[in-house]
């Protein structure tokens, strides 16, 4: 039986490796998906082993020395702890621009780089760079500390400038975000690793340190979350303690220090004070003598002024009439020479117009002659086309007499053959009695009954007689018939003839009817023509008397205006002669007036000159005193600030979930896993089903097979052995070939998506022996049992009824025939078409079935990647209206704050801002405990124009009351709230807070509340921490460096880059996502090859009988096609409801606790989903078309019988 299963799969070697692939398909995107964030997990932590990232991360306010690492490191439970110094510096770049970089003490021990390029510093004045930002053609380039840094920062290095001698990777930057800064953009763009002895630190910044037994444990395992939660509890004690010591030995230094720059600068500004008052005196009363001088010259200057202006005036007066006067001579002159010729154009306009008149009557007459020759042409016509048309109606009543007899003739013809046939029956049974008469005779004779054998002869001798007469009578009749059928022929013939003259003769006669209508048209045109003729004659005939009136009229005005031109000249010519002499006083008298005011005004300069030379050095003086005020009191601020911090002086663990890129690793290996949750199993389910399709149908298809090997003797088992045989090679191949993909190749693909992102060192692969096994036994399983399964349920038959093709389903009324206005108007070819679809209703819903899921997961592929971009357009281009959110110092003064809103206010770029609180704290029902980001806002009004508050279904702003808060809507979904609830707020302290309301929110948790309700639980008014700006990114890198220069601000992030990051880490995402777009699409295409293949095996015989009868290989084609058409429509069409309920279904698996996804499943990814599986159906089409032509039709027609 081996042989025949092989040489099964040769003669279906289409269908042999259609399954292989579609398992191939299924059980790789199974394994290689749920695996993936698996191979991401085992990828970091094997390089977070190689390159010893720390486990915890010790930050303080006042640093550590020595001391406070060996303290650390003496603990039992801390396998190794390294201090490293760090100091963020703006440094030069070739074009002249600056950049913040993170400089770091090169590790020894713990978190060491992965080196790219070069080799390791050596000397104070070597660095390594950052392996993402500079490359290896940068080596032996410089890093310069930029001019821009102030003493402080400068102060911490003890050189200005580092050679490259290397590129690196650090675990410490394991994404591309290099985290903020107080200097520059507020953007940290890379960090640098440099030798302790480059720093002049004498404490180091940060300490880091491992937990002993944490590298045999997996990052992001329950295990290691507790080992270092564990290590955090314990060394809780150690860090208060060495923080309050070194906190005592600094405090008395600075609140030494303190007092004294109080003191100073008390003194300072005494007596500041009293020399600004003396400068100011002088100038008082020297600007007051100014003054007046300043009046005394500005009252004569006006009465000069007055009385030239009102001399000026008069004469200006005067030369306006006499300009008015002389524009409106001119005008005249103008409009009396334009008159002229455009008399003599009127008096040749009339004389054309009597020669058109006369031309128009001439051409009207001609016109009325044509008309009457015309008519009398139509009428002649008209009346041969109605003789016509009567001789063609004869000629058809004619014809169908002819059809009538040759139908009387054929009937009778009919009647005559059907009493021929019966003749014929009576002579059969005649000729029988008589054979059985003559029989019994010759029985009576041979038995001596000669009497009886007499009489019996005669019977028969009368029966052969009879049964002659009959037949006689029988072929009379079959003349008549043939007579008759001739005859009929004869006239059918005749009609034929006939009605084709008459067909000859029906073209003439419509081409003489449109010809007549056509002339019947024109006469009617012409007649509307002349009617409108004869009207514009009659009414040119008046506009020509109107005319010649006009024209008389036309020449009496114009000598009118002749006569009053020649008055208007001369009284413009004395008018004249009376300003020329008004203009010479008035120059005389102003030229003495204008010599006494210069002499005043040169007086007044002078001392104009001396009076601001004096106050720009009061100014000065004024400026330079009250910056040396302002800085010592910024400086004696700042000493306050250190000093606070010295008394809050604390220790901080901080964990790797605290690392920005670990921490967005981890979210994004977890998209992963919730993408693997639901997606491949939906895969995983399509392949199975349309792989138990398969084989079921490939059983039924071989019945015939099944029943002769069964006749010939073998058994059940042996003949199922090779179909499960061929089901079992097939899955087994595809699992095997799957399963190596899988492993390999989608991790890779995705991993190496991730790295655009990530520097997480090689891809680890691995054997997942459990999801291996049980993917590949599911596939192998399913397509094997189906083939068991199917091939019993055939053997349970008689080899006899197995032999015999399996009968048809019986032929019935579909349910479009019963909607008799739709199914008139079908083709003939449509209607065969749908009733082959619905005779056999479990092969059409079975593929539509298989090529609908198929479908379905493209369409959920892209909801998905639509699902997720669309929830950074709905958060930063709807919710957030504000562009960047500045920082703002603890305690932050009103002289600070004035200088960042001053900032802003004085920027053409800024639309608005909003001072408001911000702080972290913990919210907390019974259900759920969460952080979240508590905004303090003065009111809703104030924080309308920076962040819109509605509800997410319908859109309706939400109300920030002052007795209550806004919960975002995840948020509210963890704690299990909803307007009217409660749930304490854990920060400073700890507070019972009233749900308000629920707005839209996509991205982290927020709960926003009023100044007045901050108040009402505090007991005290808002601290104010950062501002929110509304300005563009673009264009606005000098505000940006202004804000992040002042002394009042810490941090300033642009909404713009927050949005990046998150963009960037879901584009990787997209990588997956166009990846199971991918395979889904080549299941879709096997799918729909592996079916349509089987549809056309199925129905070779009757394929071949549409050859048979004549059906051409286009018009085969053609049907096929639109059955394939319908059946995929009916497959999109069922896909959509299932395509988005998936995308629903694992957008609620892949949301993680900070993010919220809602399904936005577009018109354009339906459509994209729909003309995906049309192009595969199209091609698969074009494919198979061969198989179409390759149908031999005696050999498909052969009976089986």
């Amino acid at each position: 039986m081996g042989k025949l299963t092989l040489r099964e799969i040769r003669r279906s070697l289409g269908r042999f490796l259609a399954i292989a692939a579609i398992v191939a398909l299924g059980v790789g995107f199974f394994c290689g998906l749920r695996l993936t964030k698996t191979a991401m997990v085992r990828t970091l932590d094997a390089y977070a082993e190689a390159q010893q990232m720390y486990d915890f991360r010790l930050v303080s306010t006042i640093g550590f020395d020595e001391t406070d690492a060996a303290k650390i490191a003496d603990d039992s439970r801390v396998a190794a702890c390294e201090g490293t110094k760090s100091a963020d510096a703006l440094t030069s770049t070739a074009g002249g621009a600056s950049r913040a970089c993170k400089f770091l003490s090169l590790p020894e021990t713990l978190d060491l780089p992965s080196l790219k390029a070069g080799r390791l510093p050596q000397t104070a004045d070597e660095c390594l760079a950052d392996g993402m930002l500079y490359s290896e053609q940068d080596l032996g380039q410089k890093i310069v500390l930029s001019e821009e840094n102030d003493d402080d920062t400068l102060g911490q290095f003890t050189r200005r400038e580092f050679t490259i001698v290397g590129t690196a990777d650090s675990p410490l930057y394991i994404s591309v975000e290099r985290g903020s800064s107080s200097l520059g953009t507020g953007a940290v763009s890379a960090f640098v690793l440099l030798p302790q002895a480059a720093f002049s630190l004498d404490y180091y910044t940060d300490a880091y340190l491992r937990a002993e037994g944490a590298e045999e444990l997996l990052c992001y395992s329950e295990d290691y979350t507790e080992l270092v939660n564990s290590l955090s509890d314990a060394l809780e004690p150690l860090a208060e303690e060495r923080s309050a010591l070194r906190g005592e030995s600094i405090r008395e230094e600075a609140e030494q220090a303190l007092a004294d720059a109080r003191r100073e600068l008390s003194d300072g500004e005494a007596e500041v004070s009293q020399e600004l008052s003396e400068g100011e005196a002088e100038l008082t009363d020297a600007r007051r003598e100014l003054d007046d001088g300043w009046a005394e010259y500005y009252d004569g200057l006006n009465t000069f002024e007055q009385e030239t202006a009102d001399a000026q005036r008069e004469i200006d007066d005067g030369e306006a009439e006499l300009a008015d006067a002389l524009t409106e001579l001119r005008d005249g002159e103008q409009e009396y020479q334009d008159a002229l010729p455009e008399l003599e154009d009127d008096r040749r306009e009339v004389a054309d117009a009597r020669q058109e008149l006369a031309d128009a009557r001439a051409e009207l007459d001609d016109g009325w002659a044509e008309y009457r020759k015309g008519y009398a042409k139509y009428e002649y016509g008209l009346a041969a086309y109605t003789e016509g048309m009567a001789q063609y109606e004869q000629g058809l009543a004619g014809v169908e007499q002819m059809r009538a007899g040759a139908q009387q003739a054929r009937q009778g013809a009919a009647q005559a053959q059907q009493g021929a046939v019966q003749a014929q029956q009576g002579a059969a049974q005649a000729g029988a009695a008589a054979q059985q008469y003559a029989a019994q005779a010759q029985q009576a004779a041979a038995m001596g009954n000669l009497l009886l054998a007499q009489q019996l002869q005669a019977q028969a001798q009368q029966y052969e007689a009879q049964a002659q007469q009959l037949t006689a009578q029988a072929q009379q009749l079959q003349a008549q018939a043939a007579q008759a059928l001739a005859q009929a022929e004869a006239l059918e013939v005749q009609a034929v003839q006939v009605e084709a003259q008459l067909s000859d003769g029906l073209p003439r006669l419509q081409s003489s009817a449109l010809e007549l209508n056509a002339s019947l048209g024109l006469l009617t045109q012409a007649k509307r023509e002349l009617d409108d003729g004869e009207a514009e004659y009659a009414d040119g005939a008046a506009r020509l008397a109107d005319g010649e009136q006009e024209l008389a009229d036309g020449e009496r005005e114009l000598a009118d205006a002749r006569q009053e031109l020649d008055e208007g000249w001369q009284e413009y010519r004395d008018g004249q002669a009376e300003l020329a002499d008004a203009r010479e006083t008035l120059e005389r008298e102003s030229e003495d007036g204008r010599a006494e005011l210069a002499d005043a005004l040169t007086e007044l300069q002078n001392g104009e000159a001396e009076y601001a030379d004096g106050l720009a050095d009061y100014e000065e003086g004024k400026a330079e005193a009250e910056q040396e005020l302002a800085d010592a009191r910024k400086e004696l601020e700042q000493a306050r600030r250190d000093l606070d911090a010295l008394e809050d002086c604390s220790w901080y663990l901080l964990g790797r979930g605290t690392n920005t890129g670990y921490a967005s690793y981890e979210m994004d290996a977890d998209r992963m896993g919730s993408l693997a949750a639901v997606f491949p199993l939906i895969f995983f389910l399509v392949a199975a089903l349309v792989c138990l399709t398969t084989m079921t149908r490939m059983v039924e298809e071989q019945r015939i097979t099944i029943g002769g090997m069964k006749a010939l003797g073998y058994s059940k088992g042996a003949i199922a052995v090779k179909y499960v045989g061929y089901g079992f090679l097939a899955s087994a191949a595809g699992a095997a070939l799957g399963l190596a993909v899988g492993l390999t190749l989608l991790p890779w693909i995705i991993c190496n998506a991730w790295a655009i992102l990530y520097t997480v060192g090689e891809i680890q692969y691995g054997f997942y022996p459990a999801t291996s096994l049980l993917a590949c036994g599911a596939a192998v399983g399913t397509v094997t049992l189906s083939a068991l399964a199917a091939c019993f349920s055939t053997l349970a038959a008689v080899p006899a009824e197995l032999m015999r093709p399996k009968a048809p389903p019986m032929g019935k009324r579909i349910l479009l025939e019963r909607i008799a206005p739709l199914w008139r108007r079908l083709s003939f070819n449509y209607k065969i078409t749908l009733r082959n679809l619905f005779r056999y209703q479990r092969r059409f819903w079975m593929t539509v079935v298989g090529i609908g899921g198929c479908a379905a997961l493209i369409v959920t592929a892209f909801g998905l990647r639509g699902s997720i971009f669309d929830v950074m357009d709905r958060q930063y281009d709807e919710i957030y209206r504000y562009t960047a959110q500045i920082g703002l110092v603890d305690r932050v003064t009103p002289g600070e704050l004035a200088e960042v809103t001053g900032a802003l206010e004085r920027s053409e770029l800024v639309s608005g801002w909003l001072v408001s609180r911000s702080e972290t704290a913990s919210a907390e029902t019974e259900r759920y405990t969460v952080d979240c980001t508590v905004e303090v806002v003065p009111s809703q009004e104030a924080l309308a124009p920076f962040v819109s508050l509605r509800h997410r279904t319908d859109s309706v702003p939400v109300l920030l009351p002052d007795d209550g808060v806004v919960l975002t809507e995840k948020l509210a979904s963890l704690l299990g709230v909803s307007a009217g609830d409660t749930f304490t707020l854990d920060g400073d302290s700890r507070v019972q807070v009233r749900v308000a309301d629920v707005t839209e929110h996509y991205i982290m948790h927020y709960v926003y509340m009023t100044d007045a309700y901050y108040q009402t639980l505090y007991g005290q008014p808002p601290e104010e921490n950062q501002v929110l700006a509304a300005y563009p990114a673009e264009g606005a890198e000098a505000l940006d460096a202004e804000l992040v220069g002042l002394d009042g601000v810490t941090t300033l992030s642009q909404v713009a880059a927050t949005r990046e990051v998150f963009t960037s880490s879901l584009e990787s995402v997209d990588y997956a996502v166009v990846l199971i777009i991918v395979c889904a699409a080549a299941l879709a295409f096997v799918v729909l090859y592996n079916l349509t293949n089987i549809n056309i095996t199925e129905r070779m015989r009757e394929l071949a009988t549409l050859k048979v009868l004549g059906y051409h290989q286009n018009e085969i084609r053609r049907l096929i096609l639109r059955e394939n058409t319908l059946i995929t429509l009916a497959a999109i069409a069922i896909s959509i409801a299932p395509g988005i309920g998936f995308t629903g279904v694992i957008l609620t698996l892949a949301e993680s606790e900070n993010l919220c996804y809602v399904v936005h499943v577009t018109l354009q990814s339906i459509v994209l989903s729909s003309v995906i599986t049309g192009l595969f159906s199209m091609v698969i089409q074009r494919l198979l078309t061969r198989k179409v032509r390759s149908i031999v039709m005696v050999e498909a027609l052969k009976s089986v019988e």
